[in-house]
């Protein structure tokens, strides 16, 4: 007859009570693991157990969501446009200039070894087109007014591919190189009561010594900007006769065009520090006109603006249903909690039907701004030539959509109404059964 030892009996044991409690951690795992499914389909079925009201909830958090991404391709489109309209309508993305000039406008400080800084400029790659300009301040006069205006001597072939005078030639001919050409503004035509054909005065003073100089020239052309300053304020000559005009041999400015917009705003980059020297200084539109740069800084803070003030909205319409929904239910969790459900499972419950109501939103705002803003990208919105901070916006501003924005904003809505449920979720595990079941609506 085998006989078993007591170090073979409590082994064998051990082994019992081990296999026994894998087993009961097995069926513990799988018993949480069933009260968790059992929760999520109660929560997915709760938030339709009012069917409007939960579609209501769902329109004003993804209607929240689309005017947030909205408002961001709205802003990024309006920047983009805004300074599209600064930079290429006269003033280029960058200029160059003597080191002093723009502080006191000296026409004598100009530019002088041209040949050597032009070939500069057409071996940077990141530059596509480069614009020799003079200009200075004169006094315009014809047979019926007089009118001071700033005159610019330009170089027409290089300026067309910098600046959009040559698109802005309302009436006659744009430069064609020929001396005695004059183009000027519209509103500057009418002060001096002349038009087409007719002549006008120049009268300017010299570099290097402030002699008077004058010369005749005859309309060729009529601009409009759309802009007053420039319509009223400007006139163009051929940079040949403008040098002639100021006797000196060499430019005032030199207005660039680069291959991209966004490389203006990059200050490392290597052909910024190469065409700055003791001599000459080259600048970025921002540094140019720092007015329409802190504007654009200050733009973008509407973004932010908006989406704190939808939030906010997010939240208490979320929380209100929430509660609305609670309160209808409070008998039934009244019997849930008598019968054993703990107040965690019940906290979990309700912070499902948050997610899941958030997750729904999300999803339906998200379509709703991309429909709204892709729309806005192809047709674009016109403001019928908008006068902002002294710029026109004479051109449609298109929406531009932001992929990571769309990502940012939506995982930042379904956070919002998972903040939103903690309180209505707490204030549910906290329901004593027995004041619960007797609570009714």
């Amino acid at each position: 007859m085998a006989t078993r030892t007591p170090n073979s009996y409590n082994a064998s044991k051990l082994d019992n009570n081990g296999s026994s409690a894998t087993v009961n951690e097995s069926n513990s795992t799988q018993h949480n693991s069933s009260q968790n499914a059992i929760i999520a389909r109660l929560a997915k079925r709760s938030i339709f157990r009012n069917t409007r009201r939960t579609l209501l909830t769902v329109l004003l958090i993804s209607c929240s969501l689309a005017a947030i991404l909205f408002t961001d391709a709205f802003v990024r489109g309006m920047v983009e446009t805004m300074v599209k309209i600064s930079t290429q309508t006269f003033l280029g993305e960058g200029q160059i200039h003597r080191v002093g000039f723009r502080e006191a406008n000296d026409i004598d400080l100009y530019i002088e070894d041209t040949t050597t800084l032009y070939q500069q400029l057409n071996a940077t790659t990141a530059i596509q087109a480069f614009a020799p300009r003079v200009l200075t301040g004169a006094m315009t006069s014809s047979s019926e007014n007089v009118a001071s205006a700033i005159v610019y001597g330009v170089d027409a072939i290089q300026e067309a591919q910098v600046s959009k005078l040559k698109l802005a030639v309302t009436q006659g001919e744009y430069l064609s190189g020929i001396d005695g050409e004059i183009i000027i503004g519209e509103q500057l035509a009418d002060l001096l009561e002349i038009s087409l054909g007719d002549r006008v005065v120049i009268t300017v003073s010299e570099a290097n010594g402030g002699d008077l100089s004058q010369a005749l020239f005859r309309v060729s052309g009529l601009f409009s900007f759309n802009e007053r300053s420039m319509d009223i304020g400007m006139a163009f000559i051929n940079l040949s006769q403008g040098q002639k005009l100021l006797n000196i041999a060499g430019v005032h400015e030199v207005a660039l065009r680069l291959q991209h917009l966004h490389q203006a705003e990059d200050s490392t980059l290597p052909f910024w520090k190469t065409l700055n020297n003791d001599q000459i200084e080259t600048l970025s539109w921002k540094e140019l006109v720092p007015q329409l740069s802190s504007m654009l800084a200050m733009t973008k803070y509407s973004t932010l603006i908006v989406s704190i003030i939808m939030y906010v909205l997010v939240c208490l319409g979320l929380i209100n249903t929430m509660f609305m929904s609670i309160f209808e239910r409070q008998t039934e969790f009244g019997i849930l909690l008598a019968i054993g459900t703990r107040s965690k499972q019940l906290f979990y419950q309700i912070m499902l039907e948050g997610f899941f109501i958030g997750l729904l939103s999300v999803t339906v705002g998200l379509l709703m701004a991309f429909l709204l803003c892709y729309w806005g990208s192809i047709v674009g919105i016109d403001y019928s030539e908008l006068e902002m901070s002294g710029m026109t916006l004479n051109e449609p501003i298109y929406l531009i959509l932001d992929a990571s924005s769309f990502a940012i904003m939506g995982v930042a809505t379904l956070a919002v109404t998972l903040i939103a449920s903690v309180y209505p979720a707490f204030h549910a595990a906290r329901l004593q059964p027995s004041f619960a079941m007797r609570k009714t609506l």
